[in-house]
């Protein structure tokens, strides 16, 4: 699985990787809630396992931000030092899946992310957008028109997620500059526009190929389906069949 273990502590993330180890998972290490709100729309990750103390938030607050706030269903397994009587009826109620005390227990710890595994909604490390002769597969990093491999570097790969995650929706340059470089909107750069450039020519965005990266002067970019009205393009996603 693809697992984001949000938890400060340096060492406590490498515990937990040496722990997980032996069955091969895919884990990408945060310390900060804001880091998680980020890389959450550009990795489909399977499971999040989330610390209580954060140096930005709660995992309370973390938690009831992705179940109500972004929908996410995917499991979480909450981890914590604290001993405190109902912490764990707090925890699941506020939509943890399970529950565990530090220090973590090796083998307990590897068969609760098992058993969350098996809980999955739906494996998004094998899911694939479609829209029009454009096709998305996720856990392969790649994009293709009419079956053509599209060769991307990992921002513009990032950038394509975003548009075609949300097909025909006005996404703000600050929103785009946030989520994959991690900078304030506010930064003076190019660098964002350099690159829509590069996609439009890479991909055929220009709506040749019945999609168009649309720039919405002084605001940001939107991807429309060329001749249909704003807010009008309609992606079908499914699972890799690899």
């Amino acid at each position: 699985m693809r697992i984001a273990v949000l938890e400060d502590d340096p060492d406590q993330q490498a515990f937990i990787a040496a722990c997980l180890a032996p069955d091969g998972h895919r884990l990408t290490g945060l310390e900060r809630a804001v880091d998680l709100s980020r890389w959450i729309q550009l990795e489909p990750f399977d499971l999040l396992i989330l610390d209580w103390f954060l140096p930005d938030a709660t995992g309370l607050e973390v938690l009831e931000h992705l179940r109500h706030g972004q929908g996410w269903m995917q499991p979480v397994l909450f981890i914590t030092a604290r001993h405190q009587p109902g912490d764990v009826v707090l925890a699941l109620e506020a939509g943890a899946d399970d529950f565990l005390h530090k220090p973590l227990n090796p083998e307990e710890l590897r068969a609760r992310v098992k058993a969350l595994g098996r809980r999955l909604v739906q494996p998004p490390a094998g899911s694939v957008l479609e829209l029009g002769r454009y096709r998305l597969c996720r856990s392969r990093r790649e994009a293709t028109v009419d079956g053509r491999p599209v060769s991307l570097t990992e921002r513009e790969y990032q950038l394509v997620n975003l548009f075609f995650s949300h097909p025909g929706q006005l996404l703000s340059r600050a929103f785009l500059m946030e989520l994959v470089w991690g900078l304030a909107g506010n930064v003076q750069t190019r660098t964002l526009d350099t690159h829509i450039s590069r996609l439009r020519r890479k991909l055929g965005l220009d709506g040749s190929q019945g999609l168009r990266l649309r720039s919405i002067y002084q605001y940001g970019y939107r991807l429309e389906e060329v001749g249909r009205k704003e807010g009008g393009v309609i992606a079908s996603v499914g699972t890799d069949a690899r």
